[in-house]
């Protein structure tokens, strides 16, 4: 007995100090503290933008780009164009990514201690410790690879620099791949090649003359270069490249680097500049990327038709980045709500009841994110741990994402940043788009966002599913964001620069105007109106205009509260029919999981495209016959097609047999009264009393409720049938 009890004990204090070591290093790895990259130790003077108006206008549908300055295409050994044509300045500071992506460390620019240090390099390659200069720009010289591999099955992609000499005989898929940087940000050029290519006479044999742009996603607020990952790149479109397709990709085109839709534009305008010129011009262009990379394709078919992409694939897209952040920034006020301010925290425990107020998707069964690490740091607090009944699109898959594109104070990625840095800069995303958005007498780009006026879970008020009381308690408590002035570091620990585990949150309510409390009314957030009309005027807000055809396409990934969900498909149409009065260029196909039909989608997308080139562009005629929405089964079925399928209650119609099979959510703007454009910021707002009047609130006798409800809403409530205050007119 007494044996097993010290073998017992003996394995119990191994796995501690096992799970302990674990967890340091997995901390670690987290905050970015064991990457062995270099931080950005200085930027240039001059980089603060004071009192800056936002954007004026004209929108860049009507407005003309200016004439290409650099004379392209980049010479091989050379670099490309530092500065954008028309995009403004560039914005410091910039981290560089050149190691990361296996390209060497970047060119000095300067000797005054701006950017990142460059090191002298050892015989063998690597970095020593005698800096030799700084890049603050990340520029690499242009240089020929080549990508290939040896069986077709694994698709594992070796590379060799320079020659086809190196390539060993079994080499199969031959890709040429040219980078180097243009904007300061990484490129790739990919042809399908062979043995005869040489580098100053590339072997187009094998290329079938059209090109693929390659958008890719992720969330990012800029400051940085982003990774190129030719490996990646070479296996995931290695299906494309064997059908003859060339590809062009830039890191600037990749959401979790940025968004900012002119500079992508700007980059990718002289990206394919830069590939017609040492190719040929490519028959057309197709459009391909999900999420982020989804959503330049809708705005720059908006802001610039044909210009960069001639049609799209748009996997799981998102009519624009602005839209989201209605129903996000909403998120984590009305879960705070839940679970520490509601008089009645039973009632919405189950996530089912908490969709009556934000719309989006839940999962009674799946476990919300990091629940084990909220957890702990309860226990370390002397509180013992709540369980959470299931999980929802905010508590899950949104978590996070707030604190990094708002808070100005907040960098996941700080350690690439010197300290004497972090605190000169405004970390968010409205500060990446500062052109557009203005600034203040500090330097800082406002919020184009508002909550004044919302009446949160007006619609399960309207269908009885929750009380009058409940109703005003919601919305008297659930608050605001604090200006951008106000906000302080995050308590969202994995990635916050101050890891104190007891401290961790997943919540920002001490950023909230409430700080946490139980306030009888909470204020509410009223962002930067003028910011709001920027937004409009500078091309960040999708209108609706589409003279291009576009394929959203999509796995139907609601139940798995995956962020790009399906009624994102629904705000874009709705913009569409509104703006031409037909979605005729718009297909919408959506598949049950595991199947993602991206390349079917392709393949259609050529046939349109080569169609329309045969009858002088008329995208409209040259639409093939089977061209049409639908839904698939997980092996590829089609289950229904045609052009009701996708009907409900979005257009007042009966729902489609689409939509009875993958039904809509919605967001928190939409169920409290907003239609599925979802493309208001601020809304008209109404006195309590008219709104009691018109009948805003159902069957139910609001007149005893109207002062506290005055109280709450003292500058009046939404009327989502009026257009958005910040719209400009002429748009």
């Amino acid at each position: 007995m007494k044996k097993t009890l010290v073998i017992i004990g003996t394995l119990a204090s191994l796995s501690f100090a096992f799970g302990s070591w674990y967890l340091y290093h997995w901390v670690r790895g987290e905050l970015g503290l064991d990457n062995g990259y270099v931080a950005v130790v200085g930027i240039p003077p001059g980089n603060k933008l004071i009192n800056h108006p936002s954007y004026a206008g004209p929108h860049p549908k009507d407005l003309q780009r200016p004439i290409e300055t650099f004379d392209f295409p980049i010479e091989y050994g050379a670099t490309g164009p530092v500065e954008p044509l028309f995009a403004g300045k560039n914005q410091y500071p910039f981290v560089c990514e050149t190691e990361r992506s296996r390209l060497g460390q970047p060119l000095v620019d300067n000797t005054r201690g701006w950017g990142v240090p460059v090191y002298a390099e050892t015989k063998k390659g690597k970095r020593s410790e005698l800096i030799i200069g700084y890049s603050k720009d990340c520029s690499l010289p242009t240089r020929v690879f080549y990508s290939y591999n040896t069986e077709k099955r694994n698709r594992v992609f070796q590379q060799v620099p320079d020659s086809t000499e190196a390539l060993p005989k079994k080499a199969d898929l031959i890709i040429r791949i040219e980078t180097g940087t243009i904007n300061r940000y990484m490129y790739a050029m990919l042809m399908p090649s062979s043995r005869n290519d040489e580098l100053l006479k590339p072997d187009l044999s094998k290329w079938n003359g059209k090109l693929i742009y390659y958008f890719r996603g992720g969330i990012g607020i800029g400051f940085q270069q982003g990774v190129l990952r030719m490996h990646r790149m070479s296996k995931s479109m290695s299906k494309y490249l064997e059908q003859g397709y060339a590809i062009v990709f830039s890191t600037a085109t990749e959401t979790a680097n940025g968004y900012n839709i002119w500079l992508q534009e700007d980059t990718a305008l002289r990206l394919k500049k830069n590939f017609s010129l040492r190719y040929a011009e490519p028959k057309f262009t197709i459009g391909y990327g999900g999420s982020g990379g989804a959503i330049q394709q809708y705005l720059m078919g908006q802001n610039n038709p044909g210009a960069v992409i001639d049609g799209g694939i748009a996997v799981v897209a998102y009519p624009d980045m602005l839209s989201q952040i209605n129903y996000t920034l909403d998120c984590e006020l009305s879960e705070y709500y839940f679970e520490h301010l509601s008089k009645d925290r039973e009632f919405w425990a189950p996530v089912e009841q908490r969709t009556m107020i934000q719309g989006l998707a839940n999962n009674p069964k799946e476990s919300r994110q990091l629940q084990w690490l909220d957890n702990i740091a309860q226990l370390l607090r002397f509180e013992w741990p709540r369980n959470h009944q299931g999980a929802n699109e905010c508590n899950s898959r949104w978590r996070g994402s707030l604190q990094y594109v708002h808070n100005p104070v907040f960098n996941p990625h700080y350690t690439r940043y010197h300290k004497n840095i972090r605190g000169r800069v405004y970390w968010t995303h409205w500060q990446d788009n500062r052109e557009f958005f203005g600034t203040d007498s500090h330097g800082r780009a406002p919020i184009p966002w508002s909550n004044e006026g919302v009446q949160y879970g007006l619609k399960a008020l309207q269908d009885k599913k929750i009380s009058p009381q409940q109703f005003l308690d919601l919305n008297a408590k659930i608050g605001g964001w604090l200006p951008q002035e106000e906000m302080v570091q995050e308590h969202y620990w994995y990635a916050s620069d101050d890891p104190s585990l007891s401290r961790y949150s997943t919540y920002s309510q001490h950023n909230m105007t409430h700080k946490g409390e139980r306030l009888d009314v909470a204020a509410r957030s009223n962002g930067s109106l003028s910011a709001a009309r920027g937004a409009y005027l500078s091309g960040n807000i999708y209108l609706g205009e589409l003279h291009r055809p576009i394929i959203d396409v999509r796995p139907y990934a609601d139940q798995v509260l995956d962020i790009h969900h399906s009624w994102s498909a629904l705000s874009s149409r709705k913009r569409i029919q509104q703006r031409m009065g037909t979605h005729n260029l718009q297909i919408i196909w959506q598949s049950q999981l595991p199947l993602k039909p991206y390349a079917d989608a392709l393949a259609m997308m050529d046939e349109w495209l080569t169609r329309a080139d045969a009858n002088g562009g008329d995208y409209h005629s040259a639409k093939p016959d089977n061209a049409m929405d639908l839904c698939q089964s997980n092996d590829g079925e089609i289950l229904h097609k045609g052009a009701t399928v996708w009907d409900g209650s979005w257009n007042n119609k009966p729902d489609g047999e689409c939509t009875k099979i993958m039904p809509f959510y919605q967001g928190s703007r939409n169920v409290a009264g907003e239609d599925i454009s979802s493309d208001i910021f601020f809304c008209q707002r109404i006195s309590v009393r008219k709104a009691i009047e018109k009948g805003f609130y159902g069957d139910f006798d609001m007149d005893p409720y109207q002062d506290e409800l005055e109280k709450i809403f003292s500058k009046g409530v939404c009327d989502y049938s009026q257009p958005d205050r910040a719209r400009p007119l002429n748009l």
